[in-house]
């Protein structure tokens, strides 16, 4: 290149040279996507990585900055195949170019699905996925603790199936975001609530379906963990039945979707109480076999002593009085069995929650969110209530608070 004054020729420094050439790399090399296969890959103490990507012909130098920041130590190592974004810039100090990396992925393999690989390997050898580890559902639950967001369709699916099969059943909602940022630690909140205040017997951790991204509370390590150290037996239905994530390996039992979890955790209520008549009918149907079985064994001995009247009067006797006692005895447990029925019958009755409303009480609740209110702290002047009645609701507005002791 030659002065266009003085047509001299123009004479480059070293630096000046390397500066051109950084400029042309930098503005014509941006945001490219480069194929490669790592080799030389080396994390530093900054938490960033240095590595070479090469192919069967030519090599070049990459680097990613706060690599730890964005992957897992062993995501990638020496052979993995990716795909790396990024852009060409020169290190001027050595003449050398190489590439700066800010998304690496595996080629083939998307980096959601390759984060839920490396976890469920990780957890599934720390024995977290152990079948020996699950905790058995209990028969009849007292109360169910549900984990969800409250404005999803979930929810509603989940409430109206479990009082179909159970319409007095205790339920407690924990309400979470489901799917963002925030929607991981309050999942970890809430199971660890639930295990610290002991309410519920059993636990549903629920969303509707999903893309992977969407899904991906349920696929982080703390959630894995929390559901595996909870003392409240934990079923997972996230998703639809195609859809799997890290919680359904950890969780003492997996549902396909959140309706099938409810139903899952809650028995048919008219099954129980037939399960109940038919074990009492089985019940009184062997007594009876028992003692005709004893009555025939009897009557052979009878035929064999025949000769012996004495000894058969003796063995007619006793075969009376067994027969009563067995009998007597039939009956007083059938009489039992009854009455702990009628009671345990009674006691449904009285849990039912609308005879509660129906001696005159309400059920004071927000408006929008449902909850229900039982401290007039919980509310503030001028916000509207719903109140359930036994019959029908009514809306209200408050326009003063009193205590208990003003009545």
């Amino acid at each position: 290149m030659k002065n266009p004054l003085t047509w001299e020729p123009f004479v480059f420094t070293v630096t000046s040279l390397t500066s051109q050439i950084k400029r042309i790399i930098n503005n014509q090399f941006r945001d490219i996507l480069v194929e490669g296969e790592i080799s030389n890959f080396k994390l530093y103490p900054s938490g960033h990585v240095y590595f070479t990507l090469k192919d069967d012909q030519s090599i070049i130098k990459a680097v990613m900055f706060n690599y730890w920041g964005r992957y897992p130590e062993d995501m990638f190592k020496d052979g993995t195949s990716v795909i790396c974004k990024g852009r060409v810039d020169v290190y001027e100090k050595r003449g050398e170019y190489r590439l700066i990396v800010d998304v690496m992925e595996v080629r083939g393999l998307g980096l959601l699905q390759l984060k839920f690989q490396i976890m469920k390997e990780k957890l599934l050898r720390e024995g977290l996925f152990d079948a020996s580890k699950k905790k058995a559902l209990p028969l009849l639950p007292q109360k169910v603790g549900i984990i969800t967001s409250p404005a999803g369709a979930a929810i509603r699916d989940m409430l109206k199936i479990i009082f179909e099969r159970f319409p007095n059943m205790s339920v407690l909602i924990y309400p979470v975001r489901v799917q963002g940022d925030e929607a991981c630690n309050e999942i970890v909140d809430a199971i660890t609530y639930l295990n610290t205040t002991r309410e519920v017997d059993v636990i549903i951790l629920g969303r509707g379906g999903g893309s992977l991204e969407d899904l991906s509370p349920f696929n982080e390590e703390s959630v894995a963990r929390a559901i595996h150290a909870s003392v409240i037996p934990i079923v997972s239905g996230v998703g639809h039945e195609t859809d799997f994530t890290i919680a359904d390996f950890v969780a003492d039992a997996r549902a396909p979707t959140p309706t099938a979890a409810a139903g899952m955790v809650v028995p048919n209520k008219d099954e129980i109480l037939d399960i109940l008549r038919q074990r009492e009918d089985r019940l009184a149907q062997s007594m009876r076999a028992m003692v005709e079985k004893k009555r025939s064994h009897l009557y052979q001995f009878m035929l064999d002593l025949k000769d012996k009247r004495d000894f058969i009067v003796t063995y007619r006797m006793y075969l009376d009085e067994l027969t009563n006692n067995l009998l007597h005895n039939l009956s007083i447990y059938l009489v039992n069995k009854r009455q702990a029925f009628k009671q345990l019958s009674q006691r449904l009755k009285d849990l039912n929650p609308d005879n509660i409303l129906k001696r005159g009480y309400s059920i004071a609740q927000r408006k929008k969110t449902k909850e229900v209110i039982c401290d007039n702290r919980m509310v503030s002047e001028g916000e509207a209530l719903l109140l359930r009645l036994y019959r029908g609701s009514l809306e209200c507005l408050i326009t003063g608070k009193g205590n208990r002791d003003e009545e």
